[in-house]
């Protein structure tokens, strides 16, 4: 008999996930699958998932929440060669987007029972495992200013996006990878695995999940020919504009001040320096086809 773990963050997003869990224990029972279901508490989540997957020995664990929760369950499962399913239901699915992941829960559990799957790689950033994109500066200014304030949905975050360029700040920071060493002004440094934000906007046009790198890319100040041609997938920059370095590790440094920072949705304070490298085919997870990785 197979045997599957679901993660369920009841927080998450704002969908019900009692309907969800119905779902898929109805869709178990009907194929005879073992089910187990362990839902997060925000105390001791990795431990006790860990034990659960040493206990249970699933070949599959399904993740109902968003970028937080995944990179919960990817954690857990590293080493391991149990396949993860990505039911998006979090305020975040920024992966989910990349992947292409359909928004139906329906749809998408299709997606995590298939066996169209990809051994992905991902990122250690000050030891916390990024599977999307993690950066310092505007974006996670956002997600802080987003996470404080009163209203959700688009017009909250509509009301976040302006009143973050109002305050943000442009910062110095001297990126070192390798022998290559880049100082430099910037408004954001993404240390990026993926493509696309959870907005769709493509901000790596030159990464994939696959290839065993990473990029950092340095935006460096306001320029909207420049910012237009990342957005739009293009592969050639104005480097005093935007630099982008394809990396198995980095080091990056907030020179003068401590900046904001995040981890694949997830605000983690300001710092002043932030570590990352390359983990290497961490998993196995489905996807949907075609997909540009």
């Amino acid at each position: 008999m197979e045997k599957l773990l679901l993660i369920v963050n009841p927080i998450s997003g704002n969908l019900e996930k009692e309907d969800i869990v119905d779902m898929i224990v109805n869709r178990c029972q009907m194929e005879n699958k073992e089910l187990e279901v362990y839902t997060t508490t925000g105390e001791n989540d990795l431990r006790a998932i860990k034990t659960i997957i040493d206990t249970l020995q699933p070949t599959r664990v399904l993740v109902a929440g968003g970028d937080g929760t995944i990179c919960l369950a990817a954690e857990a499962l590293e080493g391991r060669s149990a396949i993860l399913g990505i039911l998006p239901a979090g305020s975040s699915n920024g992966l989910a987007t990349s992947f292409n992941v359909p928004p139906d829960m329906v749809e998408a559990l299709e997606v995590a029972m298939s066996n169209k799957v990809i051994r992905m790689d991902g990122v250690r950033i000050n030891g916390e495992i990024s599977l999307h994109l993690s950066d310092l500066g505007l974006n996670a200014l956002l997600i802080k200013n987003y996470e404080q304030g009163d209203t959700r949905g688009q017009i909250g975050y509509a009301m976040e996006v302006f009143k973050t360029l109002t305050e943000h700040e442009v910062f110095r920071v001297r990126v070192r990878a390798g022998e290559e060493v880049v100082e430099s002004d910037a408004i954001i440094v993404i240390i990026a695995n993926a493509r696309k934000y959870g907005t769709g906007v493509t901000i790596n046009p030159h990464g994939s999940i696959m290839d065993g790198k990473f990029e950092v890319v340095i935006a460096k100040k306001w320029d909207v020919i420049e910012l237009a041609k990342l957005i739009a997938g293009n592969t050639e920059f104005d480097p005093e504009v935007v630099t982008i370095l394809s990396v198995t590790q980095a080091e990056i440094e907030c020179i003068e001040q401590e900046v904001d920072f995040q981890i694949d949705g997830e605000y983690k304070g300001q710092v002043k320096k932030v570590t990352a490298h390359m983990v290497p085919q961490l998993l196995s997870i489905t996807i949907p086809e075609p997909l540009e990785v």
